[in-house]
């Protein structure tokens, strides 16, 4: 009885002692300040910030610093010069580079591989080209105009503006279509998440690589990899009648479709007045290069928009499809586990492409 009360009373102090100490980390080094700042209905990064951000549970947590102007940079981010030219890149989650220190971004590679320019990333998740239709109006009344833009077409675009973002056209603002966002940032964390961080980051990191490891030892068993599929990019995969009616019907994808054609004509035009070299670029998620675009490609889709020089078009897809054929571990090598999003190695790969095509 004395022995089973001692390893009892070890076992509670230590768990106690494991508590505690989570208990003031979590509210001290691990209490991570947020750089987005909210508002009812727009949201953006905030200015001069440095904090954390992380993008999903199994994702890791990453550093997020932003210069005068709230835009994502790099510790070893180079200062702006007058005398230098400049690039714009646009773009959303993928272009911000969730789970990904920035230097190993796309966006962070570009910035290091073109030093002679100074390189603004606007890339904020979910935004959408009505968005940045907006944030280049805005910029460039300030006198900062471009050489070259870059822009990041992604596949969630399509019902982000059918239902997420509004721009007026006569007043130039734009703004969310519901204030859900705003709303959701304003709650607090659950009490064991908020005070318990350490515990969770461990189960958290232990629970990714384990599903990881079983990724990985399924293909090396040659068994069928499990690829996720999403609501936003099973447009191209699946014809209208499969999609889930609970998000998309045919009048949401044309509203969609077509706003989004809209706007990237706009900034098109902008960019033909301003003598702006207009990139636009598309690339896979998993899903697309395991299900292709047999319902709606694409790939047509950005072409037809660059058609009679509207822009420079930069079609990735095939390059990340050759990957995939060579590569049986190509799921893994370059997303994110269980997610659309690129790893280092996938950003990398978009980076290698961009770069091949960028005019010099």
């Amino acid at each position: 009885m004395k022995k089973f009360s001692f390893y009892f009373l070890f076992i509670f102090i230590f768990v106690s002692l494991i508590l505690s100490v989570d208990l003031i980390l979590s509210n001290s080094i691990l209490n991570y300040k947020s750089c987005m700042k909210y508002e009812k209905f727009y949201y953006e990064l905030k200015k001069n910030c440095r904090g954390k951000y992380r993008f999903k549970k199994s994702f890791p947590i990453v550093e997020t610093i932003t210069d005068d102007m709230g835009l994502r940079v790099g510790k070893k981010s180079f200062p702006k010069n007058k005398d230098k030219k400049n690039i714009f890149i646009f773009g959303d989650s993928f272009t911000y580079g969730v789970g990904i220190e920035f230097e190993k971004t796309f966006a962070g590679l570009i910035e290091k591989k073109y030093k002679n320019y100074n390189v603004y990333n606007f890339g904020v998740g979910s935004y959408s080209p009505s968005v940045y239709l907006y944030k280049l109006k805005k910029i460039l009344k300030e006198d900062l105009i471009p050489e070259k833009i870059l822009l990041f077409l992604d596949l969630t675009d399509v019902i982000d503006e059918a239902t997420r973002w509004q721009y007026d056209e006569k007043s130039e603002e734009i703004r969310l279509a519901s204030s859900y966002v705003y709303e959701t940032s304003q709650k607090k964390e659950k009490f064991i998440k908020r005070h318990f961080k350490l515990l969770n980051n461990v189960a958290s990191y232990l629970n990714y690589h384990s599903r990881n490891l079983r990724e990985l030892t399924n293909i090396k068993l040659n068994k069928k990899r499990k690829i996720k599929t999403s609501i936003q990019g099973s447009f191209t995969y699946l014809d209208s009648n499969s999609l889930d009616k609970r998000f998309w019907n045919e009048n949401k994808f044309l509203k969609g479709k077509a706003i989004l054609k809209k706007r990237l004509l706009q900034i098109a035009e902008i960019s033909k007045k301003n003598q702006i070299e207009f990139y636009l670029i598309i690339y896979p998620w998993s899903e697309t290069l395991e299900f292709g675009q047999k319902n709606f490609s694409w790939s047509n889709f950005a072409s037809e928009i660059c058609s009679q020089n509207k822009c420079n078009l930069i079609d990735a897809i095939p390059d990340f499809q050759t990957y995939k054929n060579q590569n049986k571990n190509w799921s893994t090598d370059l997303y994110f586990l269980n997610d659309e999003h690129f790893n280092e190695k996938g950003a990398n790969l978009l980076f290698r492409s961009v770069e091949q095509n960028l005019k010099k």
